[in-house]
């Protein structure tokens, strides 16, 4: 190249223009689908004179020339786009259709979503060609993004300058007998650990259940519905829309599941099974509504699990596994190769990045208190949940719903009046404020009215006349403290409910509901709030931490993972309010409600509730339990349950048999 030749070279060089266009992109992956912003190409200035643009002939005469060597390569870097069509490289390209026809190759089997090219070498031009280098840089679905640098010529053929296109215009190792090929490995997913270090949900083996709609016959849906329960009218719809060899799944199922059905399902027309593991907890039902499970992706998981997800993968689809998707999952490994057409060789490695394992997630829990829990729920027919705190830290150390498996965690999220229990929280205020002392001699009447509202005790006669308040409170009177409700104020029952944490902010990593206490200036409505009815609600969580508050002396927030703020302190308990309440809980078990349950060990200190609820005009009660043994709370809810000592009583008494004693500790 002469002196003038490389000086224009640089020059032409050196200008930057920044071009691009909107274009809007399907993608190739399943659900996936989105508007590419304009692409943004740094570009040299167009050549003339010796680099082949339109510059005076001999004579004068301007010989008939459409554009310059650069302009064609920015024209073609603009057009470059994962959806262009030949069409619109018609004028830019020698073979339009050619190229398009390569570009969507590549898209449809590296899984592009989106490209953008910037010129960066220093442009080369000659008397009828011009070259300049890109960087190409590919979003891969799934994967990431994927950068490389190639050699774009554009060339002056018939009066016009086009773009040369070759097999290795799109990636340089490419000929005419090589194609590249993606393969995306996902890593093994992290475990949740107990706080103990012990894996809840270890890979485990799973078999896939689904159909090859070729093999399907009139039969395939009843006799699949005599072995699975499963919605074979929707099953069929998606057996109809496949294509005949496709596998269209049924049903996942554990290992020793697939074991008590595998020879029924095997005479089903159609069926094929497939081996696959996925990160699972020891059955279906075990920490479900908390841990999570992991699926198929859906819609709404999508939204939250990062650019590196497919809808073809298996994610956490609620509790724990949704909301730390990211972290379990890893990130995916990535290989594209370059690969004789037509065989299996593969010639080159242009990109490999391995997989990367995601990080263990540590939580409050503890494996054996969470299968004493599953177990003692094991067989109910009504919603219940089971709630257990270490009192001194506020550590969640179970939380067990039934009947399963159900993914809704009720004893987090459920709103419910807590009934009797709440008088934990009524008490202590009126204790607070010198109203009653234990010792104070009251009456428990079977009904008494309040500002022309009659109020009646859940059970007439259960107690003899006066009674201390202790003693009421044993018995769970709903009188006794009713009749006070005049002698404090809504925002005084307010404000303990607060230094017991009802309404606090919790910081869980997942959704729960710290309860709701209203300061009632109305007198009717205030009574009832005290006896946890009105408009008090609460989550079997919250009442588990009141229980543990009264235990430990100290109101905390609860903690279910470490990395995140422990649970805070709260406004400690007076001294003496706590040995009052310590009294009265204890002797619900001896001599009140509880001493029906015969609870074991240690001595426990509890107090049962029934709360009303009106659904739709059904009437109906639910049952409550909460309580403490050494460092241990507990909060038992059962829906549609008679009464706390009768429901709720036998399941705290399955719980504290078959717990170690150093969980008390």
């Amino acid at each position: 190249m002469t002196a003038a030749r490389l000086a224009a070279s640089r020059v032409c060089g050196g200008g930057l223009v920044r071009l691009g266009r909107p274009s809007r992109h399907t993608s190739s992956v399943p659900g996936r689908s989105g508007v590419l912003a304009a692409v943004a190409i740094l570009v040299a200035t167009a050549c003339t004179g010796g680099d082949g643009g339109n510059s005076p002939a001999p004579g004068g005469d301007t010989p008939s020339v459409e554009g310059s060597g650069s302009a064609a390569i920015e024209e073609f870097a603009a057009a470059w786009v994962p959806d262009v069509k030949a069409a619109a490289l018609r004028g830019i390209v020698d073979r339009p259709g050619l190229a398009a026809k390569s570009i969507a190759g590549h898209v449809a089997e590296l899984a592009i979503t989106d490209t953008r090219i910037e010129l960066t070498g220093e442009l080369d031009c000659g008397d009828d060609s011009c070259s300049q280098y890109a960087t190409v840089t590919h979003q891969l679905a799934g994967a990431g993004e994927w950068s490389y640098e190639t050699l774009v010529q554009s060339k002056l053929l018939d009066g016009q300058w086009l773009i040369e296109w070759l097999p290795g215009t799109f990636h340089p190792d490419l000929t005419d007998i090589t194609t590249l090929e993606r393969v995306r490995t996902l890593p093994s997913r992290a475990p949740i650990l107990d706080r103990k270090g012990i894996a809840l949900t270890p890979e485990r083996e799973i078999v896939r259940v689904g159909l090859e709609p070729r093999a399907v016959r009139p039969t395939t849906y009843a006799e699949l519905a005599n072995v699975l329960e499963i919605d074979t009218a929707a099953l069929e719809e998606r057996v109809e829309a496949a294509q005949p060899t496709w596998f269209v799944s049924v049903i996942d199922l554990r290992r020793p599941d697939y074991r008590q059905v595998r020879d029924r399902l095997l005479e089903v027309p159609g069926i094929t099974t497939d081996s696959s593991r996925r990160a699972l907890a020891p059955t279906a039902e075990w920490g479900r509504a908390v841990l999570g499970t992991v699926a198929l992706a859906n819609e709404e998981a999508l939204q939250s699990a990062g650019p590196l997800t497919l809808p073809t993968d298996e994610i956490g689809v609620s509790g724990l596994q949704l909301a730390y998707q990211q972290e379990l999952a890893g990130t995916p490994g990535i290989s594209i190769n370059l690969v004789e057409k037509g065989t299996d060789e593969v010639l080159n490695q242009v990109l490999h990045r391995d997989p990367v394992p995601g990080d263990p997630l540590k939580t409050s829990l503890d494996f054996t208190a969470q299968s004493a829990a599953e177990q003692a729920v094991a067989g109910v027919t009504d919603t219940t949940a089971v709630v257990l705190v270490k009192a001194s830290t506020g550590e969640i150390l179970a939380a067990a719903n039934a009947p399963g498996p159900t993914s809704y965690p009720t004893g987090f999220v459920g709103r419910y009046a807590p009934g009797s229990t709440f008088k934990v929280v009524s008490a202590a205020a009126l204790l607070d404020q010198g109203v009653v002392q234990p010792s104070s001699s009251v009456q428990c009447p079977d009904s008494t009215v309040v500002d022309g509202k009659r109020f009646k005790n859940y059970e007439p006669g259960i107690v003899g006349p006066n009674p201390s308040f202790a003693q009421a409170f044993a018995a769970s009177c709903n009188t006794t403290v009713v009749q006070r409700a005049d002698e404090l104020s809504g925002a005084q029952l307010a404000t303990m409910a607060s230094q017991f944490g009802i309404g606090a902010s919790w910081q869980l990593g997942v959704d729960a509901f710290s309860g709701s206490v209203p300061a009632d200036s109305d007198l009717v409505t205030r009574a009832a709030d005290m006896i946890g009815q009105g408009k008090v609600e609460a989550s079997p969580l919250l009442m588990a931490m009141i229980a543990a508050a009264v235990d430990s002396g100290v109101p905390r927030t609860p903690t279910l993972l470490p990395e995140l703020a422990p649970g805070s302190r709260l406004r400690p308990l007076e001294s003496n309010l706590r040995s009052d309440l310590q009294q009265m809980m204890r002797l619900t078990v001896t001599d009140g409600t509880g001493s029906t349950v015969d609870l074991p060990g240690l001595p426990v200190h509890a107090k049962t509730g029934t709360a009303e609820f009106d659904e739709a005009g059904r009437l109906g009660t639910n049952a409550w339990m909460i309580g403490f043994r050494g460092d241990l709370a507990f909060a038992v809810l059962v829906e549609n349950g008679s009464s706390g000592a009768h429901d709720a009583g036998p399941i705290v008494r399955a719980i504290l048999q078959d717990l170690p004693d150093d969980l008390y500790n």
